[in-house]
C-alpha cells in the first residue's frame, strides 16, 4: 500500500475529488446513470487490463462473464428469494469458478488461438442464458429483481455503492501491480520464456489472472441486473466484449489508470453518439461499432502504448528537460560566480 501511496497518491486523490463531487457537479439522474454504467464498466475493464496488460492474454469472452454474474445474482434473489448481497458474493464466485475452468482448459494456447478459444466461451455463454428459459426466462429476459439497498435505493447511494467497489478493485489492482506478484505478471508480459527461466510458473499466474478477472466482471454483472431491476441476453455479446477490449487498448493495456480512463471516454463517446443520432437522420443502426472499431485500428495504428502511457512518457520528457535545463542553469551560474571571485 505504501508503494501505492507514494507512486500514486496525487493521482488517487484527483480521482477521489472527482468521484465524489461527480454527481454534485452533474445533479440530472441521466447524468448520474452514466456515472453509474461507467464505474460497473470500470470494474470489468480494470480486470481486463491484469488479463492483458499484466499477464499478456487476449480475451474475447469478458461479458461472458459479466452475464454470467448478473444472471446467477439475478436468478438467487428473484427465484430463490435471497439477499442481493448474498447474490453478489455468488456472482463472483460463480465467474471466478468459470474463468477456472476454462483457464486450465486454453492454459496451453496463445495469441489468435486464445482469442479464439474466449471468442467461443462468449458465444456459449450467451446462447446458454437465452436456450435456459426456464431459469434465465430466455430472449424475454428477467424482471423485478430486486434493488440493493445501500442507505437507500435512490440512484445516489447506487451511484456511491458502485463507485466503493470500483475503488476497492483499483486500490487492489494498483497493489498487485507493485507486488512479487505484480512482477511476475510483467515478467511474463515480456516473455514467457524468460520467465519460466527465472522460476516462474507461468500457467499458474495466467491462471489467476484469468480468475481475478472473471470475478471482477462477475461483480460489475451483479450490480448492473440489481441496478437495472430487469435482464436480457443482448448486452452480454460479442459487441459487449469489443466495447471492453477498445477501453483498455485505448486507455492503455499496461495502465491500471488507463483502463480507467479509456472506459470513461468510450463512455462518453457512447452518449456523444445516442444525442447525435437523435438530431443526424441516418446515424441510428451500429454507427457506435463502427466508431469504435475505427478507433481501436488507429489506436493500435498510431499509439500501440495507449493514451495515458503515452501521456507519462511525454510529462516524464518534459520533466526530464526541464531538470537539464536547471541544471545548465546552475552550472552557468556556478562559472559565473567563479570568474568573479578570480
Amino acid at each position: 500500500m505504501k508503494q501505492v501511496i507514494d507512486k500514486w497518491g496525487k493521482s488517487f486523490g484527483i480521482y477521489l475529488i472527482l468521484m465524489i463531487v461527480f454527481p454534485f457537479v452533474m445533479p440530472d439522474e441521466y447524468y448520474r446513470s452514466v456515472g453509474i454504467i461507467i464505474g460497473l464498466h470500470a470494474i470489468v475493464t480494470i480486470g481486463l487490463c491484469l488479463v492483458m496488460g499484466l499477464a499478456g492474454q487476449i480475451s474475447l469472452g469478458q461479458a461472458a462473464f459479466w452475464g454470467i454474474g448478473a444472471y446467477t445474482s439475478a436468478v438467487l434473489t428473484t427465484k430463490y428469494g435471497l439477499s442481493p448481497f448474498v447474490g453478489l458474493v455468488a456472482s463472483a464466485i460463480i465467474p471466478g469458478l468459470f474463468a477456472f475452468i476454462l483457464g486450465r482448459a486454453i492454459a496451453g494456447l496463445q495469441g489468435y488461438y486464445l482469442a479464439m478459444a474466449t471468442l467461443a466461451f462468449g458465444y456459449i455463454v450467451q446462447i446458454g442464458i437465452t436456450e435456459w428459459e426456464p431459469v434465465t426466462g430466455g430472449a424475454n429476459g428477467m424482471i423485478s429483481i430486486p434493488k440493493v439497498t445501500f442507505f437507500g435505493d435512490s440512484e445516489l447511494s447506487m451511484y456511491y455503492l458502485i463507485w466503493g467497489v470500483v475503488t476497492c478493485v483499483l486500490l487492489f489492482s494498483l497493489n498487485l501491480l507493485h507486488s512479487r506478484v505484480g512482477r511476475a505478471f510483467r515478467a511474463i508480459h515480456k516473455s514467457e520464456i524468460a520467465a519460466t527461466s527465472m522460476g516462474i510458473d507461468v500457467r499458474k499466474f495466467k491462471l489467476n489472472a484469468f480468475v481475478v478477472s472473471g470475478m471482477f466482471a462477475g461483480i460489475s454483472g451483479g450490480l448492473y441486473a440489481h441496478y437495472m431491476g430487469i435482464l436480457d441476453p443482448q448486452p452480454f455479446g460479442l459487441h459487449e466484449s469489443i466495447k471492453f477490449l477498445t477501453m483498455v487498448v485505448i486507455g492503455g493495456m499496461t495502465s491500471i489508470w488507463g483502463a480507467l480512463v479509456g472506459t470513461v471516454l468510450i463512455n462518453f463517446i457512447s452518449e456523444g453518439l445516442i444525442m447525435m443520432s437523435e438530431v443526424i437522420p441516418g446515424l441510428q443502426g451500429d454507427i457506435d461499432t463502427i466508431v469504435f472499431g475505427t478507433i481501436l485500428v488507429l489506436i493500435v495504428m498510431f499509439m500501440p502504448e495507449g493514451l495515458v502511457p503515452r501521456l507519462r512518457a511525454l510529462y516524464e520528457k518534459s520533466q526530464a528537460k526541464k531538470a537539464k535545463a536547471k541544471a545548465a542553469n546552475l552550472q552557468s551560474d556556478q562559472r559565473v560566480e567563479r570568474k568573479a571571485t578570480t
